[in-house]
């Protein structure tokens, strides 16, 4: 399951349609017009965070779980650093929460923050879920930016 699929790189027509690449179903999810694409579901214009977006995405799995989830979402900036990373970590959280339902046993999650005062809560509560999670940086993230990621593997759930 793919967040804030608009911006995706993995949209590369390639990732999705090759016919020789394994079988596997991609939602994507996104506040933004996604434009549709062979072998992937979009909830275009929806928020993850709306009770009922998080139903259609447990209505449409074919499985009962997903294997991966990626998030690249973030909220409209204001500007005020503190105050975005506050909004960002709490979307993380919340997603960190929904994976507790739709995440296969063993299952990887990758989700972008900015760093941050409470950074560390977003990592601590992916540490008691994930039995190994890792701090990754981009090279093509500029050098100055706070944007990283939590790559998080082998959810412990069920």
């Amino acid at each position: 399951m793919s967040l804030h699929a608009a911006n995706q790189l993995w949209k590369d027509r390639k990732t999705v349609a090759d016919p020789a690449a394994p079988t596997g179903f991609v939602i994507g999810v996104d506040l933004l017009r996604i434009s549709p694409l062979e072998g992937a579901v979009f909830l275009s214009q929806a928020d993850i965070t709306d009770p009922g977006t998080q139903r259609a995405i447990q209505n449409l799995l074919p499985a009962e779980k997903v294997d991966v989830i990626l998030s690249d979402m973030a909220p409209n900036a204001t500007g005020i650093k503190e105050l975005d990373h506050q909004k960002l970590i709490s979307l993380c959280l919340g997603l960190v929460n929904l994976s507790q339902s739709i995440l296969k046993p063993k299952g990887t999650m990758l989700c972008k923050f900015w760093d941050g005062h409470e950074s560390r809560v977003l990592q601590n509560k992916l540490k008691e879920q994930f039995q190994d999670v890792r701090t990754i940086k981009p090279q093509a993230s500029r050098k100055d930016s706070s944007e990283s990621y939590y790559l998080a593997r082998l959810y412990k759930g069920k």
